[in-house]
């Protein structure tokens, strides 16, 4: 519970907008639901995304990944890190879709789920340049010998070489979002995951779908 911040003059309202990198004090009494919070010191406004509505509703999703893959009151430094440096490239102009789509790799991958792209999941074989085949039973991609029939998901080459390149370069070097193939693929795998959809995605969309 932040006391005195109501208002957009009031002391320390800037720094409980959503989105602001703050350093904060706070005090919890031991079996309160709420803390109370003393201090907040801006590090990183977010503002300059207020007119970047793509970018803003691209921060929001990324916001919504973060409370639904890391628990409240846990100390997780890597699910910080990666929502901070997303919101970073935000601000500096990166193409909010490829921040997004970033973030649901790397939350997948995170929390152990992301499947490895190059063996079958279930013997083992390397797996060649070029398309993947998702087994959603085995959660795997597979080789030919084990591809399951008619319910596999298949991905081409052109994503396979997107995730490839998310899973160990910088964001900053992430110059497109993921093919639409993979897109899909990546929401779907985190709905199976986390049992949810999020509201944020749909204001991004209707965004995207604006001519």
């Amino acid at each position: 519970m932040a006391r005195r911040v109501r208002g957009a003059r009031a002391t320390g309202a800037s720094a409980t907008e959503p989105l602001t990198k703050v350093r904060v004090s706070y005090f919890e009494r031991a079996g309160r639901d709420l803390g109370t919070l003393d201090e907040a010191e801006v590090v990183r406004s977010a503002f300059p995304l207020a007119a970047l509505p793509l970018a803003w509703a691209a921060g929001q999703v990324v916001a919504e990944l973060a409370l639904t893959y890391c628990p409240a009151g846990q100390r997780i430094e890597a699910g910080f890190r990666l929502v901070d440096l997303c919101l970073e490239r935000l601000i500096a102009g990166q193409e909010p879709l490829a921040v997004v789509h970033y973030a649901e790799l790397w939350f997948l991958r995170l929390s152990g789920v992301f499947p490895e792209l190059d063996r079958c999941g279930v013997c083992g074989a390397a797996l060649g340049a070029g398309g993947r085949d998702y087994d959603p039973v085995e959660r795997a991609f597979v080789c030919d010998r084990h591809r399951p029939p008619g319910t596999a998901t298949r991905l081409g080459a052109a994503g396979v070489s997107w995730l490839a390149m998310a899973a160990r370069e910088s964001l900053e070097a992430i110059g497109a979002a993921a093919p639409d193939d993979v897109a899909g693929w990546l929401v779907g795998l985190r709905e199976h995951f986390t049992d949810r959809r999020l509201q944020s995605w749909r204001y991004l969309r209707h965004l995207l779908a604006r001519p």
